[in-house]
């Protein structure tokens, strides 16, 4: 088998595919449920191949999208500074931001962060997409996408599809500025991108795969005592660029625990995603074509 070229930083894009869409308006909404029902209509539909079709791969390349930062309400600061709510109405004794922040367990978060915390590092604004993998020896960086991704590669191989997964990540068409705590920045550029019908990565200089599988989070949330998760897949021929299979699927889970799930090593939270994933990953793939698992789901997190 021909080795595949060690993969760094973001998927190239090709030239002639590289002009920005336009973004399309979305509106937030506190209540994720709500949102769902809201943009269900803005979603581009379901893409299904002929079963002939999705039947000649062998061979399977996954990347994982650039994901958006996790939606926590209320505010985990009320949970980090009792306090905090007593001054909502009033000036705090220490001066807070909105801000992108990534906690000690690495997960990336949208919210206040007050500028003498020592448990989260705030992420400056930044106009091009992050770097996930620095080098071949580094590990990349956990993100929701990246684990629906490897749960996807563990899918696919029980099926005899020969799924590789690769350590670049596939940037969301986000203008210059936008990469900041404005979740509504990320909801359109994740849109735009389960919308296109060419891809304009260049996913032939990445090896010689039959197929690639673009894995994306839609939008992931802690409301009150809600987790959701909404996961978007994407199947594209790498000769073409053409996007021959489209699915998205979202759940959500009921805990009171949820919000103190990332405390710490944030690992209840991480097991708490990828539950949520499988039952997802096994939803979208049966809708794109490929046989539903025969073994039972795993028992949720405790």
């Amino acid at each position: 088998m021909k080795q595949r070229p060690s993969m760094t930083g973001a998927v190239a894009i090709h030239p002639e595919l590289s002009k920005p869409p336009r973004h399309l308006p979305i509106q937030k909404s506190g209540i994720w449920l709500i949102l769902i029902t809201l943009l269900n209509a803005c979603w581009a539909p379901t893409l299904k191949p002929p079963a002939a079709e999705l039947g000649k791969l062998r061979s399977l390349l996954i990347v994982p999208v650039e994901s958006p930062p996790l939606e926590v309400f209320p505010d985990p600061l009320e949970h980090r500074i009792p306090a905090y709510r007593h001054y909502q109405n009033m000036a705090m004794p220490v001066a807070l931001r909105t801000n992108r922040y990534r906690n000690a367990a690495g997960i990336v978060i949208a919210g206040l962060i007050s500028q003498d915390d020592t448990q989260n590092t705030p992420i400056e604004q930044d106009d091009t997409a992050p770097r996930m993998a620095l080098a071949a020896e580094t590990e990349p960086e956990w993100t929701p996408a990246r684990a629906m991704a490897q749960l996807a590669q563990a899918w696919l191989a029980a099926r005899q599809v020969n799924a590789s997964l690769g350590r670049d990540f596939y940037p969301l068409p986000m203008a210059a500025g936008e990469r900041n705590a404005n979740l509504n920045h990320w909801h359109d550029a994740i849109q735009v991108w389960y919308a296109l019908d060419l891809s304009p990565a260049d996913y032939r200089l990445t090896g010689n795969a039959d197929a690639v599988l673009e894995v994306g989070i839609g939008g992931y949330r802690i409301f009150e005592g809600q987790t959701s998760l909404q996961l978007l897949l994407k199947l594209i021929n790498p000769a073409t660029h053409r996007v021959i299979a489209r699915a998205r699927a979202e759940t959500f889970m009921v805990d009171d625990a949820a919000l103190a799930s990332l405390d710490s090593d944030s690992l209840a939270f991480k097991r708490r995603i990828a539950e949520m994933g499988t039952r997802l990953l096994n939803q979208a793939l049966s809708d794109i074509g490929w046989p539903e698992a025969s073994t039972p789901e795993p028992v949720a997190a405790r």
